[in-house]
């Protein structure tokens, strides 16, 4: 009987213990996860390799070339200059501002006749015995501007074999002091300028003093 007294006194220490036990394992802290094994690094080359896998390549597309073009050629003209080292000639080059011309005017400063042109030339011009084939308006240009457009004009028609032309230039009435700065520079140009036959102050239908009518030179071909 004091056998099994003993034992069951053990029994009950044993079961205290473990009561013990498992509380402090309830409060003690939960332990770290062993750590896994790191990776061994991959290697580059088969990482690359594996990338690609998943790459689509692209269809090839005739848009998508480029095409290498030679550079355009310049005009004859502006070749010759740049093989010079020559900047290519203005159509006004040559040609002045200045320059005493009063003398080579006739009809009270309203006309000239070129030497070699018959003397009623001007006054013909002015009779309308040439048609105006073309028109050039210089209202609101500079000088330089003016003088560059006006003779450029002029070799377009001498190109085209345009005879007769009409030049607005105004009549001043917009410039400072109220001087008609462009009305005498334009006959200053067309004097200088050796197709120009002749010119003369236009009708006043046709612009009166703040026009011109000019006649250039006929060219070899449309003589012909």
């Amino acid at each position: 009987m004091r056998g099994s007294k003993v034992g069951l006194a053990d029994l009950k220490r044993l079961k205290k213990d473990l009561q013990e036990e498992r509380e402090r394992a309830a409060l003690a802290p939960p332990r770290a996860a062993p750590a896994k094994a790191e990776a061994a690094p991959e290697d580059d080359l088969a990482a690359f390799r594996r990338t690609l896998k998943s790459v689509t390549p692209l269809k090839p597309s005739q848009s998508a070339r480029v095409a290498h073009k030679p550079p355009a050629q310049p005009a004859p003209a502006l070749r010759r200059a740049n093989a010079l080292g020559e900047a290519p000639a203005r159509a006004d080059a040559g040609v002045s501002d200045g320059g005493e011309i009063t003398h080579l005017l006739s009809e009270g400063g309203t006309a000239f006749v070129r030497g070699d042109a018959a003397p009623d030339t001007a006054r013909n011009l002015r009779r309308g015995q040439w048609r105006a084939g073309a028109e050039l308006d210089l209202h609101g240009l500079r000088v330089e501007q003016a003088r560059h457009a006006l003779l450029s004009f002029l070799d377009e028609c001498l190109e085209h074999g345009i005879r007769c032309v009409r030049v607005v230039h105004g009549k001043g009435y917009g410039s400072q002091g109220l001087e008609p700065v462009l009305k005498d520079k334009a006959r200053t140009w067309l004097v200088q300028k050796a197709e120009v036959m002749a010119f003369s102050e236009a009708p006043e239908r046709e612009g009166g003093a703040g026009a011109l009518l000019v006649l250039l030179r006929q060219s070899e071909g449309a003589r012909k």
